[in-house]
């Protein structure tokens, strides 16, 4: 199983750089499109705390990730849609906060199943 913090920082990277890329090809530079760069960075800040496996900043993370896959998709527009950059790399950001959360649920399932917390012996 990946660990949290591999996949978390694998998110907050394309948050981040995916984020980056929308700010500066739009040409009207919103300040709204830094959104995602945002998240990225607070994610990226929580990476040290999930590899220490706090269980309040696991629970913090999971939390923030779905929100921010959630804003991307709110931030698409159903009726003008139309497989452009801004759309994909939305879509792109969207999906991969979403296999984020699965894998953190995923391994918070396992984790509990086990009730010796293997998963996390080899880090310790």
């Amino acid at each position: 199983m990946v660990h949290p913090y591999i996949i978390n920082t694998l998110n907050a990277l394309v948050l981040l750089i995916a984020g980056l890329i929308l700010y500066f090809t739009n040409p009207a530079k919103p300040p709204t499109a830094l959104v995602a760069p945002f998240f990225g960075v607070l994610l990226l800040a929580c990476t040290y705390h999930l590899r220490k496996h706090n269980r309040f900043v696991f629970n913090t993370v999971s939390a923030l990730t779905l929100l921010a896959g959630l804003l991307m998709i709110w931030q698409i527009d159903p009726d003008g849609f139309e497989w452009n950059l801004h759309y994909i790399l939305l879509l792109f950001m969207a999906f991969s906060c979403f296999v984020a959360v699965a894998f953190y649920v995923g391994t918070f399932v396992q984790e509990r199943r086990m009730r010796n917390n293997r998963i996390y012996k080899e880090d310790l």
